[in-house]
């Protein structure tokens, strides 16, 4: 038995949750998908394409900060979605002088 079939073992106490491989926001966007499925009347669609897309999810947001997809939403997401924070630009405004 080598050491990639022991499971997960968290470093730190910064480490993010995980459910078996995936962790908490890939799981999310899986059981998401497959809901979507389930409601539209296409279970065994949703079956597979809710892991599929966690795994690309997981893949791109590979080595990218830990709280990667707050930052995809708030960039590319119309602003009336989020309250904006006093402290941040809107996100339409990319280049300015400070």
């Amino acid at each position: 038995m080598n050491g990639d079939e022991t499971g997960y073992i968290p470093t730190s106490l910064d480490a993010r949750e995980r459910f078996l491989w995936w962790e908490i926001d890939q799981l999310v966007l899986a059981v998401m998908i497959f809901g979507v499925g389930l409601a539209i009347g296409a279970a065994l669609a949703g079956l597979i394409f809710g892991p599929v897309a966690a795994w690309l999810y997981g893949r791109m947001k590979a080595g990218r900060h830990p709280r990667f997809a707050i930052h995809v939403l708030y960039w590319w997401l119309p602003g009336s979605l989020f309250i904006q924070p006093k402290s941040l630009p809107p996100s339409g405004l990319r280049y300015f002088l400070g």
